[in-house]
């Protein structure tokens, strides 16, 4: 800086900016792994509710957007059933098959992650839990022990990282068994 707060002019022969070409890495989960968080920690009882909805909106479109282009397989569709975007409903698919999908927002989310069920696959596995007031779940355990859950993730964080590796498992297991041709 010159003595009157102007920058000093670059040195002519000094090597140029080095210009980064970054659609190789594009593709790795940390580029993604940004826009899957949320900056509002907020729960359905407060306030500032609604701006939660909206970000977790946006991840989610973000997280279809990823698996339609980048992955090429659109595995999952979902949609909140009201306003209050407590209650999603979907469809998870695997070639001709599609079974239908429910994720529940408790009040104490983001602090807890959400509840998802799958009825149609709940059967095929033992990987559940018997929930008092949804029934039978995804067991996701090892989140609730923080795991890597934490009050800035989504609900598409949540269907990247842990029911798209249940939902692949089960139908595994299913395809191993000769039960999913």
């Amino acid at each position: 800086m010159t003595p009157t707060g102007a920058p000093l002019p670059r040195d002519r022969f000094a090597r140029p900016r080095k210009i980064v070409d970054r659609y190789d890495t594009a593709k790795q989960e940390d580029d993604l792994f940004y826009f899957l968080l949320c900056g509002t920690n907020a729960s359905p009882p407060d306030e500032k509710w609604p701006l939660r909805t909206l970000e977790e909106q946006y991840a989610l479109d973000r997280y279809f957007e990823y698996l339609k282009y980048m992955e090429k397989h659109a595995w999952i569709e979902l949609a909140a059933t009201g306003p209050s975007a407590t209650r999603w409903r979907g469809k998870v698919r695997d070639g001709a098959h599609a079974w239908d999908l429910e994720v529940i927002l408790k009040d104490a989310y983001p602090a807890i992650p959400p509840a998802c069920r799958i009825p149609e696959l709940m059967h095929y596995t033992d990987r559940k839990i018997d929930d008092e007031a949804l029934g039978l779940r995804i067991c996701d355990m090892h989140m609730e022990q923080s795991y890597w859950w934490h009050e800035h993730c989504s609900l598409a964080l949540y269907l990247k990282r842990e029911v798209s590796y249940w939902v692949q498992s089960v139908l595994q297991d299913m395809r191993r068994k000769g039960w999913l041709k």
